[in-house]
């Protein structure tokens, strides 16, 4: 197999999507966070701003990594990509229980992505023989 299939690019496209939101998302809540006036809970509702920010950046960075690794990686970057697949679908059904608008959507891009990241294609493309690296040529 020397193409990626359609549900690898697929998975790829939804990382980045989903990275890119939740870029948006530290920006947003950071910007929150700035602007907050302080009161009787303000402390509480900062640190809460504050520990969402750092969740959706971590999560925008394994988004874009491993959507950066599916041209080479092994099958760890599958499972990586299922993961922030059920992480999403966590987040989004949490958003969706607190009446966000954005929570179905959440909700349905981590569950496509989770789905795609196990189909026997994406898994076919992760599991392919890979070509030995050449030797390292130390006169050079």
């Amino acid at each position: 197999m020397t193409q990626m299939p359609g549900t690898a690019r697929c998975a790829r496209a939804i990382l980045v999507v989903l990275g890119t939101v939740n870029a948006a998302t530290v920006a947003w809540l950071t910007a929150a966070a700035a602007t907050l006036e302080t009161g009787a809970l303000g402390e509480l509702v900062l640190g809460i701003l504050l520990l969402a920010a750092i969740a959706s950046a971590a999560l925008a960075i394994a988004s874009f990594t491993i959507a950066a690794k599916f041209t080479h990686g092994s099958s760890k970057t599958r499972t990586g990509a299922a993961a922030v697949g059920w992480i999403t679908i966590l987040a989004g059904t949490i958003a969706l229980l607190t009446d966000h608008p954005m929570g179905a959507s959440g909700a349905a891009a981590g569950t496509l992505l989770t789905a795609l990241s196990t189909r026997t294609g994406t898994r076919n493309w992760f599991d392919r023989p890979r070509l030995p690296r050449p030797p390292r040529n130390e006169n050079h």
